[in-house]
C-alpha cells in the first residue's frame, strides 16, 4: 500500500507557499494573466503601499500604509515620516527579508520616493508615489 497517497508534510513542517497571483494591467484596468516570483511580489508591494490603512473594511487592520495621512502635511515632517510609514507597509509580507525605504519628497498634494526590498529570489525596488495610482516596480536577482 505504500506509494498510494501523497506524500505530506510532518505537524508542525513549513511549506513554502506559491506567490502566484493574477497580473494587474494597471493602463487597462484589468488582469492579464498570472504572475509569480520578484514580479508577484512587485505588484504587492504597490497595493500594500497604494492601499490607505484602515479605510477599507475589506482588508485587515494590519494590510496598506499610512502615507496618505502625510499629503498636505508639513514638507519636513512628510519627508522624515515617510520612509518608517513605507517600511511598515510592507513589512507584514512574509516574502520580505528586509526592506529599506530612499528618501521621500514632498511637493503639493504628492508625496514620491522608493523602497527596496530583499526576498528569497532576490531584490526589487518599487517606486511610491501618493498622486498616482499605478506605481512602479523594478525587480533584479541577487
Amino acid at each position: 500500500m505504500a506509494g498510494l497517497l501523497p506524500e505530506t508534510p510532518e505537524y508542525g513542517e513549513m511549506q513554502q507557499q506559491s506567490s502566484k497571483s493574477w497580473r494587474i494591467d494597471w493602463e487597462a484596468g484589468c488582469l492579464s494573466g498570472e504572475i509569480d516570483g520578484l514580479e508577484a511580489l512587485g505588484q504587492a508591494l504597490l497595493l500594500a503601499l497604494s492601499v490607505p490603512r484602515f479605510a477599507h473594511v475589506i482588508y485587515s487592520f494590519d494590510y496598506g500604509s499610512e502615507l496618505h495621512t502625510l499629503v498636505g502635511r508639513n514638507r519636513e515632517y512628510a519627508e522624515a515620516a515617510a520612509p518608517a510609514l513605507a517600511e511598515e507597509a510592507v513589512r507584514g509580507d512574509d516574502r520580505v527579508r528586509e526592506v529599506k525605504a530612499g528618501s521621500f519628497t514632498a511637493s503639493g498634494d504628492r508625496l514620491t520616493g522608493t523602497i527596496t526590498v530583499t526576498a528569497e529570489g532576490g531584490r526589487i525596488s518599487a517606486s511610491v508615489d501618493t498622486g498616482e495610482r499605478s506605481g512602479g516596480y523594478a525587480g533584479s536577482g541577487i
